[in-house]
């Protein structure tokens, strides 16, 4: 019979079956603490840009280490903290619920330094903390009565409105969902709800506490974003018995319309609504001759100014304006923050 034992399967010993997986799982784990190992430096490397960078900004180190460990509870990059409102207020938010013994001077320094305390009219409001003292609005109550409010007061967690109408609400608030709407002037309408914490007077003013939210709906009252401008215009007003022209200046402008104001001297007689002007103007070194109707009017002590739409106009021209008010925001957005800095 022939010998048939080169057909069997070898078979390794029991020691060099352990030893070949102590050498896999050897290598699996020198693979796993390398990766650790780069993402602990990625992860040094980024905090110690982050806190070169909120030095820079004189921030202390507390102020640094907040921004970067609740940004790290958020899972964002910190450095957009530094450099953008909307999440900085979200960091701070986290800071203000989280920590046992939160400082809110902290957080005023911190808004202060970065140049968050003020918001230029024609950049959206991110939380009610933006909105300006003094505020007029509207408070509305659940059965749909509203009285007239003005911002009193406002700390890191809380708005403090006061009624200024002159019958305030007799019935406890306490409790109580309310609205409230006002106007930003340059910007639009905003509303949003709150839950009365709190009650008192002063002054004789009847003052109601509401916790800050983020939950705010805007109401844009314009198409277009505008920017204020002085530019000198000859406007054509079209009429049946002909044509006249005079003089005026752009005080604002847009995609979609201007301010445009004339002085009394010029100006024999009022412009009615629905009026059809011809603008003559020049911008970004470029003449625009465009057709504009009156939509709205604003006496002035010594000038009267129409708010005017433009009519069949090109969409190249359009561009052209649009990117020269988008150009102008980001200059005031720029040096409003040096200016706070």
């Amino acid at each position: 019979m022939r010998n048939l034992s080169f057909l069997r399967i070898p078979t390794a010993q029991g020691e060099t079956i352990l030893l070949f997986i102590l050498l896999a799982v050897a290598i699996i784990l020198t693979f796993i603490l390398v990766g650790l190992l780069r993402e602990f430096l990625r992860k040094k490397r980024l905090k110690e840009s982050f806190f070169k960078e909120a030095y820079e900004r004189e921030l202390t180190q507390e102020e640094a280490q907040i921004l970067w460990e609740y940004s790290m509870k958020l899972g964002r990059d910190p450095f957009l903290a530094l450099e953008f409102k909307a999440p900085f207020e979200k960091v701070v938010e986290l800071y203000l619920q989280e920590s046992p013994n939160p400082k809110e001077e902290l957080i005023k320094d911190m808004r202060m330094k970065l140049g968050f305390d003020y918001v230029p009219y024609f950049i959206p409001l991110v939380s009610t903390k933006d909105i300006d003292l003094f505020q007029p609005g509207k408070m509305y109550l659940p059965d749909g009565r509203k009285y007239e409010v003005a911002l009193f007061d406002k700390d890191e967690r809380f708005m403090y409105w006061a009624v200024i109408d002159r019958n305030s609400p007799k019935e406890e608030l306490l409790g109580k969902k309310i609205t409230i709407s006002f106007i930003r002037k340059g910007d639009g309408i905003y509303k949003f709800e709150g839950e009365v914490v709190k009650t008192f007077t002063e002054n004789g003013k009847l003052i109601i506490q509401i916790p800050h939210t983020f939950e705010l709906s805007r109401y844009q009252r314009r198409e277009y974003a505008r920017v204020e401008v002085e530019v000198p215009t000859v406007i054509t007003i079209i009429s049946k018995e002909g044509e006249i022209r005079i003089n005026g200046e752009i005080v604002d402008i847009s995609a979609g319309g201007a301010k445009v104001c004339i002085s009394l001297s010029e100006l024999e007689r009022e412009l009615p609504p629905t009026q059809q002007l011809n603008l003559d103007f020049p911008l970004e070194g470029r003449r625009f001759n465009l057709k504009a109707t009156i939509i709205n009017i604003y006496p002035r002590r010594h000038a009267i100014c129409y708010g005017v739409k433009f009519e069949n106009i090109s969409p190249e021209e359009q561009k052209l304006i649009y990117d020269f008010v988008k150009k102008e925001q980001k200059k005031m957005v720029e040096l409003a923050l040096k200016s706070r800095r």
